[in-house]
């Protein structure tokens, strides 16, 4: 079920809510006048509703779905059935932001990893081939000559060719951990879920889990401000569910800088301003950590497999240029 068709249910709730003495009442209205279509976006929405009620607000996790969260929301509500509209129209508007960060990440990124994940490819294949079917032939060869292969040759391919295999599995395991970032990414963006805060150390990388992290952080905290929240309480419940801030009362934790304007907003009676302003810095921090990853990871890893296809393509035809000289 969509987000939107939720957010319409939701807001058909607060009308009939208006006309009716409790949350049971209310439904009874709605279902009345809803075709199949409308009385499954209902049963969704009382079910979010009504499982929001008994489920525990401490020592949640965040799962793989934007849903559960928009559960555990709802439970920190007061009156979830009355939050609900404000807190689905609040999340259509930072789907938004996910969606198109996704597309972004996407974008960035598939281009060159397919490109240099099919190059690797084909190195791979002829590497292979060569170490199977022409190598063994070249150094019998050289050994009939009394000698042996040239160093370069040697170098590469000695010992089982392990240098090489070395170098070239290295390369594999870079473009696979990339790969397997770039979608991790897109899957936490659509299902509203954090970077593991373990990931936040890698090189490269973990500039953009931070800035994804932070950006995430806050807009929970949005939500939990449209469900009903006190915005300190909403930015401390918030960090402490998605374990990527110590946020206290002091402002210490991985946003420091952000946490202390929070806090000095907050003494201004202006926190509600300025966590929507930081919200919207947080997404343009991360499309420009995005930025910075993508083409640091673009050059390096093309540098790695271009000095690999020139190695191997040297330490191929080296025996034969090298052959005259030890006949």
């Amino acid at each position: 079920m969509s987000t939107e068709t939720l957010a319409s249910a939701a807001r058909q709730l607060s009308y009939a809510l208006a006309q009716s003495s409790n949350l049971d009442d209310a439904f009874k209205k709605l279902y009345a006048g809803a075709d199949e279509r409308r009385r499954a976006t209902l049963t969704q929405l009382e079910d979010l509703l009504r499982s929001a009620k008994t489920e525990g607000a401490e020592g949640q996790v965040a799962r793989s779905s934007p849903y559960p969260t928009l559960r555990w929301i709802l439970s920190l509500a007061p009156s979830p059935e009355r939050a609900a509209a404000t807190v689905f129209q609040e999340f259509r508007r930072q789907e938004s932001y996910s969606a198109g960060s996704a597309a972004v990440v996407w974008s960035e990124f598939a281009g060159f990893i397919t490109y240099l994940g099919a190059v690797l490819g084909v190195l791979v294949v002829v590497v292979s081939m060569y170490s199977t079917f022409m190598l063994p032939q070249m150094r019998s060869l050289y050994s009939g000559f009394g000698s042996e292969l040239p160093t370069l040759t040697q170098f590469a391919f000695g010992g089982g060719g392990s240098v090489f295999t070395v170098l070239l599995l290295g390369a594999l395991l870079l473009l696979a951990l990339l790969g397997w970032f770039v979608n991790a990414l897109r899957r936490r963006l659509r299902r509203y879920t954090p970077m593991s805060v373990r990931f936040e150390r890698v090189p490269l990388m973990g500039p953009v889990g931070r800035a994804y992290n932070q950006y995430l952080w806050l807009s929970c905290a949005r939500l939990l401000t449209a469900a009903g929240l006190p915005a300190t309480e909403a930015l401390r419940v918030a960090a402490a569910r998605l374990n990527v801030s110590d946020f206290d009362e002091q402002g210490r934790g991985l946003q420091s800088g952000v946490a202390s304007d929070l806090l000095i907003s907050a003494q201004l009676g202006k926190l509600d301003e300025e966590l929507q302003f930081q919200q919207d810095a947080a997404v343009e921090a991360f499309l420009a950590a995005l930025a910075r990853c993508r083409r640091r990871a673009r050059v390096i890893l093309t540098i790695c497999i271009y000095v690999l296809v020139a190695m191997f393509v040297s330490a191929m035809y080296l025996p034969i240029f090298s052959l005259g000289s030890n006949i």
